[in-house]
């Protein structure tokens, strides 16, 4: 931890405080005592500078004297010798300048003499209000690295959830593709070669962005419409999907892969279990201060339900959460042989100029 005054910014107020300490002790001097400026402000100069700058180590003394629990008298007992050697020195090697520099003046030697008592018990003054201050600056300094270091490991634990959470692409829709794939290269070996650069740039984009936690909308629709051709491969005729999206929301920023999930759900709850065409639809407009993205699938509402509202859901709630911070931003709707997501994605002005 730096030292506030010599280290730090608080040096200008540390100056300040000891200039209206020197003017007040040199007025006392000159207007209540009487003695002539020159030594009333001599006199004021050498004893509180002296002592600011062995109030500088009064720090040190604070930062590494901690209050062991049940031990105060201990920590009282530190601090009652730590003062008591510092006014001693304070006021020995004070009295020992004066009065070499005014050795003439026996009025002021014998003043000297006389206050020295008094000198030490506002040298004590001094020395407790200072480590007070020191003791309170101590707390506000340790209470802001402290706080700093929470939120610098908060910050790594979002970012590891964050990394796990994207990392979770269905391995399902792999092993499904390349058994699709074994089973193009004897029937159809063009729509097998198709599919394998197809799967290779979704994996390309899904694995090589994994260090971006932003992307366009626009690149997102891409992968989501790559996704959807290599499951059309599979369910032929069965799947059919319409992506619009309004040119003002490609240019905007959405977190990596966060329609993903919803597409996979789409199918694996609504196209596979179907016999009937599924229709799969995304759509996206500006609404406000924010993109408003809905996906829809058809599915047969007599197929036996599964529990919970589909792999992946959740997983785009906990991300939405953690980036934006706050828990409004999914919204799943069930009706009849419908399933409908919608994801509001807040337009926030750092993400986009930063990206």
């Amino acid at each position: 931890m730096k030292h506030p005054i010599l280290e730090g910014s608080g040096y200008k107020l540390y100056a300040l405080a000891w200039v209206l300490v020197i003017a007040v002790h040199a007025f006392v001097l000159f207007n209540i005592y009487g003695f002539s400026l020159t030594i009333s402000i001599t006199d004021s100069l050498i004893h509180n500078l002296v002592f600011g700058s062995m109030a500088l180590g009064f720090w040190y003394v604070v930062r590494f004297s901690s209050v062991v629990k049940g031990d105060y008298f201990s920590f009282v007992g530190r601090h009652v010798v730590a003062s008591s050697l510092t006014v001693a020195c304070w006021v020995v090697l004070s009295k020992m300048i004066l009065s070499f520099l005014y050795a003439d003046s026996k009025e002021y030697l014998v003043f000297l003499n006389q206050t020295g008592f008094w000198r030490a018990i506002i040298g004590l003054m001094y020395y407790f209000l200072i480590v007070l201050t020191f003791f309170l600056v101590h707390y506000y300094l340790d209470l802001q690295e402290k706080t700093g270091k929470e939120l610098h490991l908060k910050s790594l634990l979002n970012e590891s959830e964050l990394k796990m959470l994207k990392a979770q692409i269905n391995p399902h829709f792999i092993f499904n593709s390349l058994n699709s794939i074994s089973a193009l290269t004897l029937t159809k070996p063009e729509k097998a070669q198709e599919m394998v650069i197809k799967l290779s740039d979704f994996l390309r984009y899904s694995i090589g962005k994994e260090s971006a936690e932003m992307n366009s909308l626009k690149e997102e629709l891409q992968n989501a419409s790559l996704y959807l051709d290599i499951e059309k491969v599979r369910f032929g005729d069965r799947l059919d999907f319409k992506i619009e999206a309004s040119p003002s929301c490609m240019a905007f920023k959405v977190p990596n892969l966060i329609l993903q999930p919803i597409l996979e759900n789409a199918v694996k709850y609504g196209v596979n279990e179907s016999t009937d065409v599924v229709a799969i639809e995304l759509s996206c407009k500006v609404v406000g201060a924010q993109l408003y993205i809905k996906i829809s699938n058809t599915f047969d509402p007599e197929a036996i339900a599964r529990k919970g509202e589909g792999i992946g859901l959740e997983n785009i709630r906990k991300r939405l959460s953690l980036i934006y911070r706050r828990t409004d931003l999914l919204l799943v709707v069930k009706k009849e042989d419908t399933f409908k997501v919608e994801v509001k994605i807040p337009i926030l002005p750092e993400i986009n100029e930063k990206n």
